[in-house]
């Protein structure tokens, strides 16, 4: 969302100019927020307050806020149409977010020592909606947040591809969505199936679905979170997910699916209802909650219980780690920024690090956040590689 966007730039000039003893000029400039909420912010960001904030910092249980937070958005169940709520709520809730991301970029700033802020560095940009269409005459149509396309049997809206089911579903005609790195896009099939893709993945599935068989499409790599419209709707048509060395059987569900490429697992979560998954002449069946790991190198499989809230945040515009080792951290940054991470001694791969974080945050931010929590040292940022010391 835009708006939100835009509170975490303006929350890192307020946080800048506090600590440059700086007027807060950019919010009275501002015009995210009405005159009351701007004093009840600027009141918030006073001296007093401030070291109000920093005095409570250390009686906080991070633990358990982190869980409290998790559960909190995790409460918004499915990625459903958002509920409308009042003026006045909204400015009171994006007033709390500035607050709070503005004394958290202070705190951080201000506890790195005799570090001046470079800007000769070339920013690093959080991701955007955008992928590149392939129509089935091998055409190329780019896709991004600003731009709208439309033909016969699709549309874009700039964030999802919108299918129209055809009066015939005779001819087979296939399709393909690829969302590069630093990307994110969504796909409303011909069926009423909803797949969100992540970065650094491609979805290859029929413009329409043929009746009397199989709804199949494939994630040829890459993530996605599926909503798949029921089988009862479609004559009892089953919907199947093909990648390299899985086949996903479901009847109407909701559930994720992790099989990059540059990963030595591939990961399945289901989020509701009920799936089979099919490995060479291995069948395992799946309840909500439960995931499936594959050895991409053997095709071992097996299966555990999660909170598969960590597993699907990306799609609600969060990363949730929960005891991640920091090369699987790096691996999703580095697609959702398109930056090249490096690790100075292969032992820091393995520290392990919880955290809640916003995909629209500053990658120094995140960084910086990390280094002071001491599990890394330092890095080094030049152009687009990062190196972890």
């Amino acid at each position: 969302m835009t708006i939100f966007r835009d509170i975490f730039k303006l929350s890192k000039k307020l946080s800048k100019a506090l600590l440059e003893n700086k007027g807060l000029q950019d919010l009275e400039t501002s015009d995210l927020f009405l005159d009351d909420a701007k004093t009840h912010i600027k009141q918030h960001l006073s001296n007093e307050a401030i070291k109000e904030n920093l005095e409570l910092l250390n009686q906080i249980d991070k633990e358990a806020d982190w869980k409290n937070v998790a559960e909190g958005i995790s409460g918004y169940g499915k990625v459903k149409p958002k509920k409308h709520f009042s003026i006045s709520s909204f400015y009171k809730i994006a007033a709390a977010i500035l607050i709070f991301i503005s004394i958290g970029y202070l705190i951080i700033n201000n506890s790195i020592e005799n570090e001046d802020l470079d800007t000769s560095t070339t920013e690093i940009l959080a991701g955007t909606d955008k992928a590149i269409l392939t129509l089935d005459d091998g055409s190329a149509i780019v896709l991004d947040e600003k731009k709208q396309y439309k033909n016969a049997m699709v549309k874009s809206d700039g964030e999802r591809l919108t299918y129209t089911k055809a009066n015939t579903s005779s001819k087979r005609a296939f399709n393909y969505l690829t969302v590069p790195r630093g990307g994110q896009y969504q796909i409303a099939l011909s069926d009423g199936t909803l797949v969100w893709l992540n970065a650094d993945s491609k979805l290859k599935y029929p413009v329409n679905f043929v009746e009397g068989e199989p709804r199949i499409v494939e994630l040829v790599y890459g993530e996605a979170y599926f909503e798949v419209s029921p089988s009862a709707e479609h004559q009892g048509n089953h919907f199947k997910v093909l990648t390299k060395q899985q086949e996903v059987d479901v009847l109407g569900t909701i559930f994720n699916i992790k099989a990059y490429n540059d990963e030595p697992y591939m990961y399945t979560t289901l989020v509701e209802g009920r799936i089979t998954i099919r490995i060479d002449d291995t069948l395992e069946q799946l309840i909500p909650t439960e995931q499936t790991q594959v050895e991409l190198r053997t095709n071992q499989l097996t299966k555990s219980i999660v909170h598969v809230d960590y597993d699907v945040a990306w799609v609600k515009g969060y990363f949730n780690f929960k005891d991640t080792s920091l090369i699987d951290i790096m691996r999703v940054l580095s697609r959702w920024y398109d930056v090249t991470i490096i690790f100075e001694t292969q032992a820091l791969e393995h520290v392990k690090f919880s955290g809640l974080l916003h995909k629209q945050q500053n990658i120094e931010d995140i960084l910086n956040g990390i280094k002071n929590t001491k599990f890394i040292n330092a890095y080094d940022l030049k152009n687009k590689t990062i190196t972890i010391k």
